[in-house]
């Protein structure tokens, strides 16, 4: 599709689609939709702004995932109506990759009718955007950044991703209520990453037991020097960019299942033959336990085409987090798919993040 804005009816049925299939027919207010005869149920607007591929060319990978999410946010919109006999009023905004669109957003008031917004997808478009939010007390869910510098003083900004303070915190309660004996192994260099700095230092702090490797003396098989024997050793690397790893990876395996011994890593290394067990942290059920028998279902009749297998589900993200502003609008609590959602207050007067995190671990 080649469009710039989408307006999608959906009340207690999927009663009506408008759309505009080229930028120049696009119908810029709710005339169109006033016209249509509905019943007396509560009524709401939705505004979607995130980037779409526009153009002919075959859309990218991450083009395509986001095209994913749109398809989840419409499920639920055919989904959660339903259930609660509401009606949904979906506006959908294309705001590229820059600024010009959402200063068009502003400057022509296309948002003052809203009840809640999801997006933008990019901190420069989100910190233009975030005045407006907070002088006008929109609800708004930021489904992909982590970034950490405009959640101090907006509440009404709440984001999906956690950030690494929550991780850090996950990970030690994790730790610390363990049943094991645990002794932590960190592998340091010069160019160490923040995270994992920071990592190290809250364990140290809490009092876990914990010691430090050069990674020169890794790579010079010296690693069996700093495990311990009557414990589980979890292993720390300088970065989470695993290709940076994997000679230490390499180092780990040789000494594993001999030694006792586990990773620590992030979600995505679970696509890697590590052949260790790893621990990781998550927003997201494990693939194991997702059954979407029924969603997959109504998905294949609704769009015709085959959902993306990739783990986790972008379709899923953009359903989950559609539920949960329905939820906020309504004042109620739909259970997510993928992911529970609960947001917490960052700081005191600030944005909201998400609190739902695990730790998990993968054989």
């Amino acid at each position: 599709m080649n469009w710039r804005l989408i307006t999608m009816v959906i009340a207690c049925s999927l009663a009506s689609m408008l759309w505009a299939d080229e930028p120049e027919q696009v119908v810029a207010d709710t005339t169109a939709v006033d016209t249509i005869p509905m019943p007396d149920i509560p009524r709401y607007r939705l505004d979607l702004i995130m980037p779409f591929h526009v153009g002919n060319s075959a859309p990218s990978a991450q083009e395509e995932r986001l095209n994913e999410f749109y398809r989840g946010v419409i499920m639920a919109l055919h989904e959660t109506p339903q259930q609660d006999s509401i009606f949904v009023e979906l506006y959908v905004h294309n705001s590229k990759r820059d600024t010009v669109a959402i200063a068009a957003l502003l400057r022509d008031s296309t948002l003052e009718k809203t009840n809640g917004i999801i997006g933008p997808f990019y901190p420069e478009q989100i910190a233009l955007l975030s005045p407006w939010i907070r002088e006008h007390k929109v609800p708004t869910i930021l489904p992909v950044t982590s970034d950490e510098y405009y959640l101090s003083d907006n509440p009404y900004l709440m984001q999906y991703n956690t950030t690494p303070e929550q991780e850090r915190k996950a990970v030690i309660e994790y730790f610390l209520s363990s049943d094991q004996r645990l002794h932590c192994v960190f592998i340091e260099d010069s160019i160490m990453d923040a995270s994992s700095r920071l990592m190290r230092n809250a364990i140290r702090e809490n009092g876990i037991s914990n010691s430090a490797i050069t990674s020169q003396a890794v790579l010079h098989d010296s690693l069996l020097y700093a495990l311990r024997a009557n414990a589980e050793n979890i292993i720390f690397f300088p970065t989470t960019k695993f290709q940076r790893n994997r000679a230490y990876m390499a180092k780990i395996q040789a000494l594993y299942p001999e030694h006792k011994m586990a990773v620590y890593g992030v979600f995505s290394w679970l696509k890697e033959q590590i052949n260790v067990p790893l621990i990781y942290t998550s927003t997201f059920v494990t693939e194991q336990e997702l059954d979407m028998t029924e969603y997959d279902a109504v998905w294949k009749k609704y769009f015709k085409m085959q959902h993306a297998v990739s783990y986790p589900r972008y379709d899923l993200l953009g359903f989950d987090i559609t539920r949960k502003m329905i939820g906020l609008l309504t004042n109620k609590r739909y259970p997510g798919a993928q992911s529970d959602i609960d947001f917490e207050p960052y700081t005191e007067g600030g944005a909201q993040v998400n609190a739902h995190i695990e730790v998990l671990r993968a054989e």
